[in-house]
């Protein structure tokens, strides 16, 4: 028996919702077959309710997309956060230990056997006598023909626990035209603009030679310790 559509209309509600009993859903069902208006009536009827759906979801996917960009976020600045502060500590130890290093005065510089080796070399030897670690020696040339011997140590070096180091050595300097080729240690060559040598820091330093100056000859010990070739001995 074919249904008039006003009857299905009033059935599609109960068999959209899935609660009209079998014989009616086949009814319904066998009308939707032939019948293209009642058939656009449940498609309308079942459209909102899946519109319902997705726009029920989207404020779920919403908060859990910006939870998941929020979480990723604060990862990363943590990450970054970490990485900044180990960067600063390091630094920070680095600087104090190492290249933080500071000059020392020349009132804790002591400079001896000043004197000139047989071959013209200006010879003497410096002692850093402020009992701490030296780190290096520094070394500058100035415009005004000035030349440094700067020892340096870091901002918080530790007490000096070894007799040997660089806190006590010997510099030998070479003058502009000066023959060096038996010296058994390095030599400093000495620019033909340099007049004046001296220790400590840059402006604040000990003047130990400066040109013109009559220096007494090494002793035959030095001459026989730095040169090979010396006649000495």
């Amino acid at each position: 028996m074919k249904l008039p559509c006003r009857v299905i209309e009033d059935l599609l509600p109960l068999y959209h919702d899935h609660v009209c009993s079998p014989e009616s859903r086949a009814m319904v069902e066998e009308h939707l077959r032939e019948c293209g208006a009642c058939a656009k009536i449940l498609a309308e009827m079942e459209e909102p309710a899946e519109s319902a759906a997705i726009n029920d979801t989207a404020p779920l996917k919403a908060i859990g997309s910006a939870w998941k960009k929020s979480k990723k976020q604060s990862f990363l600045k943590g990450t970054l956060i970490a990485v900044l502060v180990c960067a600063d500590l390091f630094g920070a130890y680095y600087g104090i230990t190492q290249w933080k290093c500071i000059p020392v005065s020349a009132d804790v510089l002591e400079v001896t056997e000043l004197s000139q080796l047989s071959d013209g070399s200006i010879y003497f030897n410096l002692f850093v006598n402020d009992n701490k670690n030296l780190y290096f020696s520094k070394f500058t040339t100035t415009e005004d023909g000035s030349f440094y011997i700067t020892p340096m140590h870091s901002l918080f070096e530790t007490t000096r626990k070894y007799d040997v180091g660089g806190f006590d050595q010997f510099y030998v300097f070479s003058q502009p035209g000066g023959e060096n080729e038996d010296s058994k240690y390095p030599v400093i060559f000495l620019s033909e603009n340099v007049t004046q040598i001296y220790v400590g820091p840059v402006g604040e330093g000990a003047l130990v030679w400066e040109e013109g100056m009559e220096l007494p000859p090494a002793s035959e010990a030095y001459e026989r310790q730095l040169m090979r070739g010396s006649s000495a001995g």
